[in-house]
C-alpha cells in the first residue's frame, strides 16, 4: 500500500521561502564583504581588519550555501533539513531567553521576538501537518 503524498503545508512552504531569501542575503552580504575588504573608509566604518572581513565574508557565504540547502530539503520535505533547522531554533530560544536574563532595555524585546519567531517556526515544521508532510517525503 503507498501513502498518499502529502502537500507541502502553508507554515513549511513559508518557512522554506524565507530561509531561501536569508541564503542570497548570506551569499551576497558575504561577497560585499570580500570586495570591500580593503576599502579604507570602510575597514574604519566597521573597525575590523581586512583579515577579519575577509573571514566573515567566507563565514556568511558558508553559511548562506548551508541554509540553501536546508531551505532545498525542506521544500521537498527531507525529515535532515527538518532536524537541522529545528536544532538551529532551539539554538535561537536558547540566546533569546539569554537576551531575557542577562541584557536590559530593548534587548529584552530582541529576545522575545527570537523566542517567539524560533517557537514559531518549530510549531511549522514539527506540528501535526509538518509531522504528516515530512512522515510522508523519505529523503
Amino acid at each position: 500500500m503507498t501513502l498518499a503524498p502529502v502537500p507541502r503545508p502553508v507554515g513549511v512552504t513559508t518557512v522554506a521561502v524565507i530561509a531561501f531569501v536569508q541564503s542570497s542575503f548570506g551569499i551576497l552580504g558575504g561577497l560585499a564583504l570580500i570586495i570591500e575588504r580593503n576599502d579604507r573608509e570602510f575597514i574604519a566604518h566597521v573597525g575590523q581588519s581586512s583579515g577579519r572581513i575577509t573571514t566573515y565574508g567566507v563565514a556568511a557565504i558558508i553559511w548562506g550555501v548551508v541554509t540553501f540547502f536546508a531551505a532545498l530539503g525542506l521544500w521537498n520535505g527531507a525529515n535532515w533539513a527538518r532536524i537541522l533547522v529545528g536544532i538551529l531554533e532551539v539554538t535561537n530560544v536558547a540566546a533569546g531567553l539569554y537576551l531575557l536574563f542577562a541584557w536590559s532595555g530593548t534587548y529584552i524585546w530582541n529576545g522575545i521576538w527570537q523566542i517567539g519567531i524560533a517557537l514559531l517556526v518549530l510549531y511549522f515544521l514539527f506540528g501535526s501537518r509538518g509531522d504528516e508532510f515530512f512522515s510522508r517525503h523519505a529523503t
